[in-house]
């Protein structure tokens, strides 16, 4: 007993009752700091006791020494040894009876006490062990909710994989349908991608310690079978030999992210090709000027029958067709020369009506419905007109055209106004479009539809899927570029053998719908006003200049903005009207003006342009119009003629 108990650490105690004796062996004194053998008493064992324990120990001990109890004492209660070190001590004894003379009573109370102190502090770690690891998963679980990723933890030994809620709430996959292997989620990577992402996994796992990490974007198949783009992150474990033995990570979700991009580079190309249009076209527009003028000067000085005069008009119905082709380009870089006013779109549909008819041909319906209590909006009627042709030939196209329709048997195209409100949701749908009251106007066809190739690029310049020859590939870059001009926005719905929707939003304006001025036609009479013509480009500033004197004008020449102050200065008083280019090197249009209206602010006034211009300037102003490029003798003469004879208000 002796060695089983030393060995333990089990010391031993015995209270003799009768005697009032209690003896100690020599372990129970080494675990209460007290010397071997030194006498001890119930009153000195109480005082070892810490306070908060001395009433429930003599509880407990006279409980055991009831003659009615059990006889048993059990305990755990702290000491404070004569040294000053704290104790965790498990105490527990029996009480022995005697009862041959006089009723049962406790003659003796023996037990043992043991020292729990490191035991207590190994639980005692290893509960505050165990409870950081359940906060430590509690924090883990609530991170995965609050997260849009898809967390992730791979057991490679057994190949188990456990999922995060996210599985559910990203890609709409029920936990029940959802296995732990990793074939499960290898099956719903796209088969294009899946040989690469294997290659980097396996890669990662067979690699030397110090490569953990790998990361990769993919497209991963939903629960309703459409891909998203992911991109999926994650860090390797290895045991002692270097082998990967767990890998966790997250996959999120980047479809948005991926789409806005795309909108991005989508937009940053159309800005650069609609700058290199306006470009283009603005020079172009100044050679067509040229072009233009000079076969009037031709026809003018060529007798009637002369033969020479069937080719200079080929040569100007091939200038006109030019002509449209940059106004095309121009409508799509929203460069084009406009006056924005309130508009009612109903109306302007309204009154394309007839006109549409004819566009799209018996063969197609048109079914029209408009919104008769519709918001201005503020836009270009004659734009608006283009944007409804050119989206009308494409649905006639898209209808009749035999290489792209439904055999050619024609459909119905229709076309529908009405107000409606954007909100913040709808950001993604009607891109670069602030939340609010809108006018939309909306054209469906039942022709063939679009690809997602194909209509990812319909708004492209010079895109286009007809045969050479029968298109120019700027019908609907033209709807884009009006559109923007206006602070409009477009989308496009389209399913392959379900036809096309256009739908068209436009902020809503105040102000009321002007009704159409209609001007007298002029004769052109013979006049003997002086002008100030101001045009840096040499060739267009001389045929602007032989129109104007053939018509009798003076003309006095400049080539830009400068230069033309200088001829002010000294024949001020002759000059009856300035016709100015707004875009010249040194100073513009813009600011010769401001500056000759500080000195005579009736000054009539013709600007001149082909580019750029978002608006006429000083539109409302008495005695100034706008001559857009290219232009004719009498555009040009109608203009002068036009802002002399205003009067001042």
């Amino acid at each position: 007993m002796e060695l089983a108990l030393d060995a333990s650490g089990v010391g031993m105690w015995d209270w003799d009752l009768a005697n009032n004796v209690l003896s100690w062996d020599e372990r129970t004194c080494a675990i209460f700091g007290v010397a071997p053998h030194a006498p001890i008493t119930y009153a000195r064992f109480l005082a070892l006791l810490d306070p908060a324990d001395r009433d429930q120990a003599h509880r407990l001990v006279a409980a055991a020494l009831d003659a009615g109890g059990g006889g048993a004492f059990a305990m755990e209660y702290c000491i404070t040894t004569p040294g000053g070190e704290r104790r965790i001590i498990s105490s527990r004894g029996r009480a022995l009876f005697a009862s041959e003379r006089d009723p049962r009573r406790a003659v003796r109370l023996v037990g043992t006490v043991l020292d729990i102190t490191e035991r207590r502090r190994v639980d005692s770690e290893r509960e505050a062990a165990l409870q950081a690891l359940r906060d430590s998963e509690q924090r883990y679980v609530l991170a995965a909710r609050a997260t849009d990723h898809v967390i992730w933890d791979w057991d490679i030994a057994n190949d188990r994989v456990v999922w995060g809620d996210g599985i559910e709430r990203v890609f709409a996959y029920p936990h029940v349908q959802v296995t732990n292997r990793s074939a499960w989620w290898y099956e719903r990577i796209h088969p294009d991608d899946r040989p690469r992402v294997s290659e980097g996994m396996q890669r990662l796992l067979t690699g030397p310690p110090g490569e953990d990490s790998w990361n990769d974007v993919y497209r991963f198949r939903r629960a309703d079978g459409q891909y998203a783009s992911v991109v999926d992150r994650g860090y390797v474990t290895r045991d002692a030999k270097g082998n990967a033995v767990r890998m966790f990570g997250a996959m999120e979700d980047d479809t948005e992210r991926e789409q806005l991009q795309e909108r991005l580079r989508q937009a940053q190309k159309m800005e650069a090709v609609g700058q290199l249009a306006g470009g283009i076209a603005h020079d172009f527009n100044n050679l067509l000027t040229v072009i233009a003028g000079n076969l009037e000067f031709a026809s003018a000085d060529l007798p009637p029958l002369h033969p020479v005069r069937e080719d200079l008009e080929e040569i100007a119905h091939a200038t006109e067709r030019a002509r449209e082709l940059v106004r095309q380009l121009l409508a799509f870089s929203r460069k084009q020369a406009v006056s924005l006013q309130p508009v009612n779109l109903s109306r302007v549909v309204g009154a394309a009506e007839s006109l549409l008819r004819r566009v799209i041909g018996e063969e197609i319906t048109l079914d029209v419905h408009l919104e008769t209590e519709l918001p201005s909006i503020r836009a270009d009627p004659g734009q608006l007109e283009q944007v409804l042709m050119n989206l009308a030939v494409n649905a006639r196209d898209a209808m009749l055209t035999p290489a792209h329709g439904t055999q050619g048997h024609g459909g119905t195209l229709q076309i529908e106004t009405s107000t409606v409100m954007v909100t913040e949701q709808d950001g993604q749908t009607v891109p670069d479009f602030s939340p609010g009251p809108a006018v939309r106007l909306s054209v469906r066809d039942s022709g063939h539809g679009m690809d997602e190739a194909t209509r990812v690029r319909v708004f492209e310049p010079f895109f286009t899927t007809k045969g050479v020859g029968q298109g120019t590939g700027l019908g609907l870059a033209t709807v884009f570029g009006i559109v923007k001009q206006f602070g409009g926005s477009i989308t496009l719905e389209s399913i392959p053998g379900s036809g096309s929707l256009f739908c068209l939003y436009f902020p809503i304006c105040d102000g009321e719908v002007d009704s159409p001025t209609v001007l007298p036609d002029s004769t052109h009479p013979t006049s003997t006003a002086t002008i100030l013509l101001v045009e840096d480009e040499a060739a267009v500033r001389n045929a602007a200049r032989r129109m104007l004197e053939r018509r009798g004008y003076t003309v006095l020449e400049a080539r830009h903005g400068a230069d033309a102050l200088l001829v002010w200065r000294d024949k001020q008083a002759t000059i009856d009207a300035v016709v100015t280019d707004l875009r010249m090197p040194e100073m513009g249009g813009r600011e010769l003006v401001q500056q000759l209206r500080a000195e005579q602010p009736a000054l009539p006034v013709v600007y001149m342009s082909g580019y750029s211009e978002q608006s006429v300037p000083d539109a409302d102003a008495v005695r100034t119009a706008f001559l857009e490029k290219p232009f004719t003798m009498d555009g040009l003469i109608g203009a002068v003629e036009r802002v002399l004879a205003q009067v001042p208000a």
